[in-house]
């Protein structure tokens, strides 16, 4: 294809981009984007993907590769990129998580590693628990308590950072002056890797990661490759890098001529308690020679929400510039306010009442609203649910565990979305809009190129074909027998291998296994609740249901109308005041809000001593707190 001068290229699906914008985008060399809520970091890399692709200066048999933290936020950026640029371009950016990448180098290469630190083919991805390593610790003291400096070490490490600092911080195969601290490194590697006879490695994603920057730190083969296959790399929200992901990037891209573009918010950094750097962007700036941007524009919030956010942010930093808002307000009376209920029926009763009223009143959809809190869903989700019910509305928990992944994340994945899609098909659902999305999806999958006319008809047969014999098993009742039918035709009509193929988080490992597994599981559930194939595609999608998550899985979403409940002690129980980190977590609760954020305070709950200073803030942001009387819930 013929390719745009650079000083030609327009932005594509948006008006413009703000001046900071124009410039970090143009750079050559490698930057970091200060970008807060809503400043569209995720459009900003889409239009500077699509200007690389575009213009050539990613040349033809190259490709970008974009890594993020969350499947479904790799997911997004994928799917922004394609609609920005021509189809043989877009195939040429590759997103995918740090943990999918560092686990394709290991599954990849998993022969370069020395015996002794070689997985099994295949290996299980396991999650170390605080007993886990405190057992292990244990263990350590009691056989090795004869190695110089080896209790010295143990004593100094806290199990809940072992894993994201000890180990993260700390390369595989690099001598040591501390013994002790190199003993303890060795020992629980080595532990996961080799698990007894005929046992497959136990491997957590940080040990993943570490055999990954080995791998690539020490064979000059599969560094060049690398190097070679992407001469640009983008990072989101790099405020959350953790030791072990940032010495990855610098061992695999670093001190080379790849272009590093890294996006994110320190203001925003709320995971501190998982290893994040505190010092990711000055680093990064140091390694790399990259100049920092800042974007200044917030295309999320209302001009009210984006005034209270600044006083947050000015807590968290003293020197953050204000922002602009490019939104408008489209609600009467308070964009923000705390709501006091003396017990938790009360509480529920008040959001289920208002959320109801609101609802109605501006012809709003239940996905319009969010409830978030810190931690434990499940702790708030009867007793909210139960009111909701009420006014014929629904709460779903989208934090819950499906077999060894998320809900959230399991909607993300390419298999769910494609499976989803032929759903809505079948159903009979016309859609022009899911249809493109399908056909260009099969293409891809069919390795179809859009020049091959024939190939390309033979797909849209095909396909029209295999949603003609779906209708038909749709159209007859839902039954477990019917249901069972129709998933295993549409799991044979995708083609596992064609995944594999196409996507290269599939491609190795055993992540299609375990998304394949729980959305059978999620499948099953949705079946054994509903009489009908309508009433079940709406439970499958959550379409008419409330999302409630924690405020961590609710990064990089937005919502019309945000309730933040569980302001207490008891729910923000590590917190001291003056905190960065949980001052940063409630500023993203905060600006999740486009129109409205509720603060709810449940006194049963607990005190708020500990938080007072969420308060203080609110109030001086011109906060409101209304105490809401029995008679108004009755």
């Amino acid at each position: 294809m013929k390719f745009i001068q650079s000083e030609h290229w327009q932005p594509q699906g948006i008006d413009d981009l703000e001046p900071n914008a124009w410039q970090a985008l143009r750079r050559r060399e490698s930057i970091s984007v200060i970008a807060g809520p809503g400043a569209g970091k995720t459009e900003f890399l889409a239009q500077k993907a699509a200007y690389l692709l575009e213009t050539g200066l990613c040349p033809p048999n190259k490709k970008i590769l974009a890594i993020s933290f969350k499947t479904d936020a790799a997911k997004i950026l994928a799917d922004r990129v394609e609609k920005r640029c021509p189809e043989e371009l877009g195939s040429r950016f590759v997103s995918m998580t740090f943990d999918a990448f560092s686990k394709n180098i290991v599954d990849r290469f998993r022969m370069a590693l020395p015996p002794q630190w070689r997985p099994t083919k295949p290996y299980d991805v396991t999650f170390a628990t605080r007993q886990q390593i405190t057992c292990f610790l244990g263990r350590e003291r009691q056989k090795n308590s004869h190695i110089s400096g080896l209790l010295n070490a143990i004593a100094r490490i806290n199990p809940i950072t072992f894993e994201s600092t000890f180990v993260g911080s700390r390369r595989l195969g690099l001598a040591s002056n501390d013994i002790g601290e190199r003993t303890l490194y060795d020992n629980w590697l080595s532990e996961q890797v080799s698990c007894g006879d005929e046992e497959p490695s136990q491997l957590t994603f940080m040990t993943i990661n570490r055999l990954a920057e080995y791998i690539i730190r020490t064979n000059d083969h599969v560094r060049r490759a690398l190097r070679a296959t992407y001469p640009y790399v983008f990072v989101d929200e790099f405020q959350d890098t953790t030791y072990g992901q940032y010495d990855f990037l610098l061992s695999a891209f670093g001190y080379s001529e790849t272009t590093v573009t890294v996006v994110g918010d320190y203001k925003q950094r709320i995971m501190g308690w998982a290893g994040a750097r505190g010092d990711a962007f000055h680093q990064f700036e140091a390694d790399f020679s990259a100049q920092r941007y800042s974007l200044l524009l917030n295309h999320r919030s209302s001009p009210e929400l984006v005034r209270i956010q600044h006083v947050i942010a000015q807590a968290i930093d003293h020197e953050v510039r204000e922002v602009q808002t490019s939104n408008h307000s489209q609600v009467s009376g308070d964009a923000a306010w705390i709501c006091f209920s003396r017990n938790v029926d009360h509480e529920a009763s008040y959001l289920a009442q208002w959320i109801a009223s609101d609802m109605r009143s501006r012809s709003l959809n239940p996905r319009d609203y969010s409830v978030l809190v810190r931690q434990r869903p499940e702790d708030y989700e009867e007793q909210l649910s139960s009111y909701l019910t009420q006014y014929g509305l629904r709460l779903r928990n989208e934090s819950v565990k499906i077999g060894k992944t998320t809900l959230q994340d399991l909607l993300a994945e390419e298999l769910t979305i494609l499976f989803t899609n032929l759903l809505r098909l079948g159903l009979g659902h016309r859609n022009a809009q899911v249809w493109n999305q399908l056909s260009a999806d099969v293409q891809l999958l069919r390795n179809t190129t859009p020049e091959d006319d024939k190939a390309l008809r033979q797909v849209e047969r095909r396909l029209a074909l295999f949603i003609s014999e779906l209708k038909e098993l749709m159209r007859q009742s839902l039954t477990p027998d019917n249901a069972r039918l129709v998933f295993e035709r549409i799991i044979t009509f995708i083609d596992l291998n064609d995944l594999r193929k196409t996507f290269a988080r599939y491609a190795t490992g055993d992540l299609l296994e375990i998304n394949l597994t729980a959305l059978e599981e999620f499948f099953t559930n949705c079946v054994d609740t509903q009489s009908s194939w309508e009433n079940f595609l709406e439970e499958f999608e959550g379409t008419n249901q409330i999302p409630l998550m924690t405020i961590h899985k609710s990064k990089g979403l937005e919502f019309d109308t945000t309730i933040f409940m569980g302001i207490d002690d008891n729910a923000w129980w590590s917190y001291r005041p003056g905190d960065s980190e949980g001052l940063s977590t409630f500023f993203v609760a905060l600006s999740r809000a486009k129109q409205r954020a509720i603060f709810s305070y449940c006194q049963q709950r607990g005190q708020r001593a500990n938080v007072a200073d969420f308060y203080a803030l609110l109030e001086a942001a011109g906060v409101q707190e209304y105490v809401i009387p029995p008679s108004v819930v009755s």
